[in-house]
Order: C-alpha cells, then structure tokens, then sequence
C-alpha cells in the first residue's frame, strides 16, 4: 500500500542520523578497535545512529525502512525484496538508505533483538548483524536465551564479544530505541516494515519488488535521474 502520511516526525529523525553518519570521520572507520563496543554510552548512541544508513551521502534520493527484526513481514521483505534494492540503488550511489527500529508490542524478543543490532553498530557492524538477525530468525525467536544466541551472531561477525555483552546487560541502546519508537508514532506508523521514499512516498508493508521499484523509479524521474 502507497501513500502520503505525515511524516514530519519521521522525516526529522531521518535527516538527525544522516547527518551523524555524514560527520563520521575516516578514524572511526579504520582504527584498530573498530570492532569493540565502546564504553562510553554517549559514543555507544553516536555510533550505533549513524551505522544504521549506508549508501552514498550524496545520492540523490533516501529510502527509510522502519521495521522490527521479529515482524515476520519484515523478514519477508529481508529475504524477496532488500537484497535486490541493496544491489540496485544503494551499492550504485543512487540511494541512501536508512533503517529505524520499531518494535511491535506483541513481538517479546523485537527489543533485545534491536539492542543487538545497535549494540553491533556501535562497534561498526550493524548491516553485519542486520542480515544475521534476519537470515536466522526463526532460531532465536524460539530460543529461551536469545541474548546467548545474540552475543554467538556478534562473534562470527567479529564483534568483540566483552564489550558486546556488556552493551547489551546495560541496556546502552536504549535511549535510540525509544527515540526511533517515538518518532515512528509521531509520524503515524502503526505496523512494520513501513517504508519512506525521496522523504515523500510511503510504503506499508511487504509489497513485491515490483511494486517497490515502481515507487522508488517514480520518485527518480520526477526528480530528473534516469532509472536504473
């Protein structure tokens, strides 16, 4: 389903992270423990925030995915639809894409699960443990400890599991949680994935491919570039 919701809230979150990720510096990139967590939980908020987009900075359009890693049409869209918009319009440069977390409340383990997932972006590794999550969810989503089952995903990745752990028993992500949570409200989402596109087409649900390449091609002529 398409349409044109108020987004204002949405919008001003979207453009808050982008610019944390644009000022990003190459050290935080490349130093030596980039894939420790940090302690400090200012620089634990600052990374995770601006690990979330990916893409070019100065593609000519945004996408904005609000989604729940245990919504099951989240991963629907995950496994039909994210790898081929990856390929097409992020990795070109055409897009910049950013992903906002929004937990369902009958989702018990979306929580934990988005903790992981900024946990491991603080430390550089947030598309890493994006994809994990996704892949092997009807794993931890059965699981009784699935904070052992997060810290597991983190090591193959290459997160440093101390730091990782410690993030996750002090809930260091939390204050981005419930700002993305709020946000996503503000803006009239009310279910997941939702989907923002050029800050101005939204997309409810797991719509096909199709569907979503119209949309994003749509918004590309009308600014003037050519669909890939």
């Amino acid at each position: 389903m398409i349409g044109r919701p108020s987004l204002t809230g949405l919008l001003a979150l979207a453009l808050a992270s982008l610019a944390a990720a644009r000022h990003a510096s190459a050290q935080d990139v490349n130093s030596a423990d980039a894939w420790v967590v940090p302690s400090e939980q200012s620089v634990i908020l600052e990374r995770a925030d601006r690990a979330r987009s990916k893409g070019d900075e100065d593609a000519p359009i945004r996408i904005v995915e609000i989604s729940d890693f245990e919504c099951p049409f989240c991963a629907r869209f995950y496994q039909e639809s994210y790898r081929a918009i990856d390929s097409l319009y992020v990795q070109t440069g055409i897009a910049r894409y950013l992903w906002i977390s929004f937990p369902n409340s009958t989702h018990p383990r979306a929580w934990p699960a988005i903790e992981a997932a900024f946990c491991a972006g603080a430390a550089g590794r947030f598309w890493a443990m994006h994809d994990v999550l996704f892949e092997r969810r009807e794993e931890w989503v059965e699981s009784p400890d699935p904070n052992a089952l997060f810290r597991a995903y983190a090591e193959d990745i290459g997160v440093d599991d101390e730091s990782f752990a410690a993030c996750l028993r002090n809930d260091q992500t939390a204050p981005l949680q419930v700002r993305d949570y709020e946000s996503a409200i503000t803006a009239g989402v009310t279910s997941t994935p939702f989907f923002v596109v050029g800050d101005s087409v939204a997309i409810r649900g797991a719509v096909p491919l199709e569907t979503f390449r119209s949309a994003i091609d749509s918004v590309l002529v009308l600014r003037g570039h050519d669909p890939p």
